[in-house]
């Protein structure tokens, strides 16, 4: 096997595992609670490091790359970006009182399929520095004149939830197995190319 093939072999399996943990340091560090980073770059630099992989990606063969691979290694670095999304936990705990009359909105919904009806309650709330100035579920949490502890995200990204739920639910097994699968996929498209010249040249 020739030094280019072997190398074209590496950057099939480094260009998808890479790609995923250079996005998933940069959006814990851009989305995380409390981070400065604006959603608008965060995203924005999220989709230059796919389109850089992908292109990395398309360069390791001469006949246009394994559709197959391309395909996985967008869908596990999406996964990636919902995996830190989801595991991401409000970063500030604060002890609320309801302070007036819990309001009730009540969302219908028509036709068949339709989601159910949904009802929001929404608490007044008085808290320690003014945040949140009202609290939205799905049930009564509390009365007026109750106390709530309600977790939220210091930099007013993420709504508020109360604190027993402010627990993280991501996982890293979905956009690791699609990488993997990638890694794979392209893997095997590589060894299939036929022999002939330097894989990568195109000409």
């Amino acid at each position: 096997m020739g030094m280019g093939r072997a190398l074209s072999y590496l950057g099939a399996v480094v260009v998808p595992l890479g790609a995923g943990a250079l996005l998933y340091l940069w959006a814990d560090g851009s989305l995380g609670a409390g981070a400065g980073t604006p959603t608008a770059v965060a995203v924005l630099v999220g989709l230059a490091l796919t389109v850089a992989a992908l292109v990395a990606h398309n360069a390791l063969f001469r006949e246009g790359g394994s559709c197959l691979g391309a395909l996985l290694m967008v869908a596990g670095l999406a996964a990636v970006w919902v995996e830190v999304r989801d595991s991401t936990t409000r970063d500030e705990v604060v002890a609320c009182v309801v302070v007036g009359k819990v309001r009730v909105t009540h969302y219908p919904t028509f036709g068949e399929g339709a989601p159910r009806p949904k009802t929001l309650f929404h608490h007044p709330l008085n808290c320690p520095g003014g945040y949140p100035s009202e609290f939205g579920a799905e049930e009564k949490v509390a009365d007026e004149g109750g106390k709530v502890r309600i977790a939220y995200d210091s930099a007013r990204r993420m709504d508020p939830v109360l604190e027993s739920e402010n627990v993280s639910r991501g996982s890293p097994w979905i956009p690791a197995t699609l990488l993997i699968l990638a890694a794979a996929a392209s893997v095997v498209a590589i060894a299939r190319e036929a022999p002939e010249g330097r894989v990568g040249d195109r000409g």
